[in-house]
């Protein structure tokens, strides 16, 4: 009993296990800052994510590529993390039209 209890008290105060969902969006550059990217995507709907410092941006082969090579209108696939729809970080975004 002593077990189980200790047990439940770890697990109490190891607070909830926070996980990010994977996201991937195939779609065109709508709108572009120096730290936000807005995608286009091919179902119709608009995706707002945070550029962060780490973010690459790469070309169809995986190769990094220089992130002033972004544009508005750009064919891109974007890799992102975040907890839903709404709360995204990219971290990977491919250029396809290069």
């Amino acid at each position: 009993m002593r077990y189980l209890v200790a047990l439940a008290l770890v697990a109490a105060l190891a607070g909830p296990v926070v996980a990010h969902e994977k996201f991937k969006f195939v779609g065109s550059v709508a709108a572009l800052s120096e730290d936000e990217i807005a995608i286009k995507a091919i179902d119709g709907a608009t995706y707002e994510m945070d550029l962060l410092d780490f973010t690459a941006v790469t070309d169809r082969n995986h190769k990094k590529i220089d992130r002033a090579l972004l544009r508005v209108g750009a064919k891109v696939v974007v890799l992102a993390l975040g907890h839903d729809m709404f709360d995204l970080e990219a971290y990977e975004i491919s250029l396809t039209d290069r």
